[in-house]
């Protein structure tokens, strides 16, 4: 195996993101493989070490229409061949079922492989990431009417799920770490070290948190994280935003950090509002209204200062395609000469990502549930609407009263409309 290879699959941070990986040699045999992937496919490590991945993933023989083998062959070679990154999009790509002999089990993908190279920049090999999509492609693009067509997803769902399955970008960052930029060939050179101490540190004390948390106070965990590792930092905020959604509060790490988020709703501008509207970053050292802050943001600087907040750094947790919300960290006045963020505070905002995006796939599908809903309603009402000649008012509520009437869910009796008028 090219060292390279070895360096990659020996990486500490290889083990134990929470992404899947697949470290492939030149002739796509595994060369490495890490205990995520393993989950993600229910294989053990003595079935895949040293496996062609095609034998060991092979299309379902019962199958006529899956292409899933052809759909990874061109790709891998393509990065082997330029020596860039590709990103596949979603993919179907049916598994055996190590359970039960000759059975497939029914998988959608996020892949997005990457090329390792040596010191002179060739490729070694290839750094193959996946996520497991199927419950969202299933919830929103595989989703079946009664005739066996399938519904098309609203506009708006579809953006909320491109936002969802695009989390790899982060996975990819921490696993190579040092290695490489995304989309950006890694070099042998940094291998194996994937970054600073400090970084390590700051990921294991993350990532320990997060499985260390019960179900659902994964975010909880990472506040309280921030607090420990982020020096002259009294609070902390992660709230995940959305267009066709009102915000939510995932964690505060403390009442009174809580009010300091909140101000920005109820004034409609503040540091993390920035954030996440620019993707980028928001350090706010002096939070004074006679300083520039004052001046951008006037409303949310008088009530920040009437609650003592003397400095704020906003830092939105980005995906490939969009941020999805914000991790802001806030200072309490203490009247001292205003001092930047914790040298740390970018750093652990991107792992924060990473972790946060992998463990919050059970709140991301609600979202997503809640938007279709949503949607479905407003669609079936202006049908409804036109074809009783009332308002979209009067056919809410006529939908309503129908649903209790016939004792099914409201969205239910919508995605039958629509159904019925495709």
């Amino acid at each position: 195996m090219h060292e390279v290879l070895r360096a990659t699959s020996d990486s500490q941070l290889f083990e134990v993101t929470t992404a899947p990986y697949v470290v492939l040699d030149p002739s796509f045999r595994i060369q490495g493989v890490n205990p995520a992937y393993l989950s993600a496919t229910g294989r053990t490590r003595g079935e895949l070490l040293g496996a062609f991945i095609f034998d060991a993933f092979p299309d379902d023989p019962r199958d006529p229409t899956a292409t899933g083998v052809r759909n990874l062959t061109d790709p891998l070679e393509q990065v082997l061949r330029s020596v860039t990154a590709h990103d596949m999009g979603v993919q179907r790509y049916d598994i055996p079922d190590s359970s039960v002999p000759g059975a497939f089990r029914r998988k959608a993908w996020s892949p997005v492989n990457s090329p390792l190279t040596d010191a002179d920049g060739r490729a070694v090999g290839a750094l193959h990431h996946v996520e497991d999509v199927t419950a969202v492609h299933d919830m929103v693009g595989g989703a079946h009417r009664g005739d066996g067509r399938e519904t098309a997803p609203p506009a708006a769902l579809v953006h909320q799920v491109i936002r969802a399955l695009t989390r790899y970008e982060h996975a990819i960052r921490a696993a190579a770490g040092g290695l490489s930029a995304p989309g950006h060939p890694a070099q042998a050179g940094t291998l194996p070290d994937p970054g600073s101490a400090r970084r390590d540190a700051l990921w294991h004390g993350i990532v320990h948190a997060a499985r260390e948390a019960r179900a659902g106070d994964c975010a909880t965990a990472v506040c309280a994280t921030a607090l420990r590792n982020l020096p002259s930092i009294d609070a902390a905020a992660i709230t995940l935003h959305g267009s066709a959604l009102l915000p939510v509060q995932l964690a505060v790490s403390s009442p009174w950090g809580r009010h300091a988020e909140e101000l920005h709703f109820l004034t409609g501008e503040g540091p993390s509002l920035t954030a996440f509207r620019t993707g980028t970053a928001v350090l706010v050292s002096d939070l004074g209204q006679s300083g520039p802050a004052g001046a951008r943001w006037p409303l949310f600087t008088e009530a920040a200062g009437g609650i003592g907040v003397g400095a704020a750094f906003a830092y939105p947790l980005r995906a490939a395609t969009a941020t999805l919300g914000t991790l802001t960290l806030y200072r309490r006045r203490r009247g001292t000469t205003p001092v930047g963020p914790p040298a740390d505070a970018q750093t652990f905002a991107d792992i924060t990502a990473e972790v946060l995006l992998a463990d919050l796939d059970n709140e991301i599908i609600e979202e997503i549930r809640a938007t279709a809903d949503h949607d479905d309603l407003n669609l079936a009402a202006g049908i409804v609407a036109a074809a009783r000649g009332t308002s979209v008012g009067d056919a809410l509520s006529w939908l309503r009263t129908t649903a209790r009437t016939r004792r099914i869910p409201v969205a239910d009796l919508a995605r039958s409309v629509l159904t019925d008028h495709p």
